[in-house]
């Protein structure tokens, strides 16, 4: 099929250069992102849960949809044909994701994690690997949001009309999967969504 033999090909352009910047910029943002979790400089602060962090229960089962995040950042960037389109997602990618880290720096908050979990499947292991800090702005809404502007971006003049809505209409819904997970995990508070989708918008509309 011709949808096969494109999909083929937007994978196969510059596909070293996504390989490495695949694993450049996982390096660059696990180091940092894991070492904040241990090295807390400042008070860890805890925020007022909203009326929607109160309406959402908490359901260890949206931990699927809160992984999914992985996923999407890591197929995403394998669609570009371009290398500067690359580069440019490289460069908004890094930026935002060190704002982020300046955040959980000099401003640590620890999510609403309740003390009762399950002790197994995905949800023990998010809790094994990822503490309840970094809280405040939502990487996983963030870089969600970010990696579909950067799609939406990447894909004009090379998909139909119809083509691209339908995807950007999908990633939008995904996006949303994430940030409802984010809450119904207990990871993040309301106010953390908005505040990573504005670092997400600045890092897609301002870095060139």
């Amino acid at each position: 099929m011709r949808w096969r033999a494109d999909l083929a090909a937007r994978v196969a352009a510059h596909w070293r250069f996504k390989a490495i910047l695949s694993i450049a910029l996982t390096i660059f943002f696990c180091v940092p992102y894991f070492t904040l979790q241990h090295l807390v400089l400042f008070p860890v602060r805890t925020l007022s849960p909203t009326a929607i962090d109160q309406a959402i229960a908490f359901d260890p089962r949206w931990v699927w949809a809160y992984q999914s995040v992985y996923v999407l950042i890591a197929v995403v960037p394998w669609l570009a044909t371009s290398r500067p389109h690359l580069e440019r997602y490289a460069r908004g990618f890094a930026v935002l994701s060190v704002a982020a880290f300046a955040c959980f720096l000099f401003f640590p908050v620890a999510g609403p994690r309740p003390e009762s979990l399950p002790d197994s499947g995905m949800f023990s292991w998010l809790v094994w690997y990822d503490k309840p800090l970094n809280a405040l702005p939502s990487l996983h809404v963030g870089l969600a949001a970010y990696t579909v502007c950067f799609g939406a971006r990447m894909s004009a003049g090379s998909l139909s009309p119809p083509t691209r809505l339908g995807l950007i209409a999908v990633g939008t819904v995904w996006v949303a999967a994430i940030a409802y997970a984010a809450l119904a995990t207990k990871q993040h508070y309301a106010v953390d969504l908005p505040a990573g989708a504005l670092a997400a918008w600045l890092a897609h509309w301002r870095v060139p």
